[in-house]
């Protein structure tokens, strides 16, 4: 891998952290996914308009994913609406490259060298451990645990679906620029329907008035963060760059415990070391 793939991965890891720092301090979980969402159908528009659609043999990955993604934010909404960002986002994040190694690897065949895989093990269990402590403001202990763990699933699913989908495609910013246009839809959609008897289009508007730009610059987030991820898997092994991925871990922490006020554990710190030596084999095997 690349010095400059890495730092792709890095800064999409960033992106990742911000956009779930957000969610997690908005006042209508939901709503604010819903109208990030929509935000990137927009930002996705220039992709399709300079590289085109792509291959018909890439819609099947695409519908699947789709799919995946919606049951990926009820989960991460519902499980920010229980539990604190530092607990449920690392436990979501930590299990999914574990799995994604396991399974991926089966299907893609990708070669592992022994030193990138306990690279990817520490990162993994890093983030778990920044997760594993109950906080003092988590009410919903066990339903938070439950969203997050059944989130990983869901993840390690859709990155091995894209991440194939990426490399069948001739174009890998096409099929991007297909993905998140459609996905900008598919979720709003089935929020205004759920919602069409107890929320008023003027409701919605007051909201996109308080929360628009945040949720403007989380849906890009959003954007940026996938659209580098699903590159740097046409560029490097998927579960190396799955496990990178995750180190937004140690940007939501940041982010949660400076703009959120969220509490700092010892377990933490030794987490954030397990996550850093992982980068380190990684990066130098």
């Amino acid at each position: 891998m690349s010095s400059f793939v890495f730092l792709s991965i890095l800064t999409a890891a960033m992106m990742h952290a911000l956009w779930n720092t957000l969610m997690k301090s908005a006042p209508d979980k939901n709503l604010e996914t819903a109208l990030a969402n929509f935000s990137t159908s927009l930002v996705a528009i220039p992709f399709l308009l300079i590289f085109g659609l792509p291959e018909p043999e890439t819609y099947g990955y695409i519908f699947l994913s789709l799919i995946l993604h919606v049951i990926y934010f009820y989960s991460v909404a519902s499980a920010y609406r229980y539990g604190d960002l530092n607990m449920a986002y690392p436990i979501m994040r930590g299990v999914a490259p574990i799995l994604t190694l396991i399974f991926g690897g089966m299907i893609f065949g990708d070669a592992i060298h022994p030193v990138i895989a306990v690279g990817i093990i520490l990162i993994c269990l890093g983030v778990i451990l920044l997760g594993l402590k109950k906080s003092p403001s988590t009410a919903n202990h066990q339903k938070t645990l439950l969203f997050a763990l059944g989130n990983a699933v869901i993840i390690a699913a859709y990155t091995i679906v894209d991440g194939q989908g990426a490399r069948i495609a001739t174009q890998v910013w096409s099929y991007i620029g297909l993905l998140m246009l459609l996905n900008g839809y598919v979720f709003p959609a089935i929020l205004m329907w759920q919602r069409r008897n107890t929320f008023t289009f003027v409701q919605t508007m007051q909201y996109v008035k308080h929360r628009g730009l945040y949720a403007f610059i989380g849906g890009s987030c959003v954007m940026g963060s996938y659209s580098i991820a699903l590159w740097a898997m046409t560029q490097a092994p998927i579960t190396i760059v799955a496990a990178i991925r995750e180190t937004s871990v140690l940007f939501a922490f940041v982010f949660a415990v400076v703009f959120l006020k969220e509490p700092i554990y010892p377990q933490r710190i030794i987490g954030i070391v397990g996550i850093c030596i992982g980068i380190v084999l990684i990066r130098l095997s």
